[in-house]
């Protein structure tokens, strides 16, 4: 890895530890997690050693630069800060997990003791009533509906498909076949 990507990857988790804002935190750190595995490694195993674990330079980078020495109190410092970070993701982590568990038990809870029964109740009859069509029994049949209107009116078939709820090619098959039943008849 680059020192460029070494960089992004401390200012990825600088950020998902330092950031004022829930959404901020969470891309970062889901960035830094990417790149974590892309060099398939955990993000606890990457923030622990640095970025150093992501070092695969090529023989021709290793033999073109020297490699950089850094002091003890550098390393030192860049190890607590990964450290912290490592501890910062693994609470975030298990918050949004308890988090969860306690919102599901909860909910649990208040279904039990009848909270939003009658809610629920008045839901499941509205979307039953949505996939029960109303019968009306004075409704003439669709087909015989569009014959008496095609003969009796000048509407366009668009329109006629829309009055009967048919499909337009329904319609225009209609009107084909009662025109060739009226020149067998003439």
């Amino acid at each position: 890895m680059t020192q460029s990507e070494r960089d992004r990857f401390h200012n990825l988790l600088l950020m998902a530890n330092e950031s004022p804002f829930e959404g901020e935190r969470r891309n970062a750190l889901k960035a830094a997690e990417r790149m974590a595995k892309r060099h398939g490694l955990t993000l606890e195993e990457a923030a622990r050693t640095g970025g150093a674990a992501f070092q695969q330079f090529s023989s021709q980078q290793a033999k073109s630069r020297p490699p950089r020495e850094s002091s003890e109190a550098e390393t030192a410092v860049r190890e607590r800060t990964f450290a912290k970070m490592a501890k910062f993701i693994r609470n975030a982590e298990v918050r949004a997990r308890s988090e969860k568990a306690r919102h599901e038990e909860a909910l649990k809870a208040a279904y039990g003791r009848g909270l939003d029964a009658e809610e629920r109740r008045r839901e499941e009859r509205k979307t039953a009533r949505d996939f029960q069509t109303p019968k009306n029994s004075r409704r003439r049949n669709p087909i015989v509906h569009a014959r008496v209107l095609i003969r009796e009116t000048r509407l366009p078939i668009s329109e006629i498909a829309s009055i009967c709820d048919l499909d337009v090619y329904t319609v225009a098959g209609l009107k084909l076949k009662m025109r060739c039943t009226q020149k067998d008849d003439v």
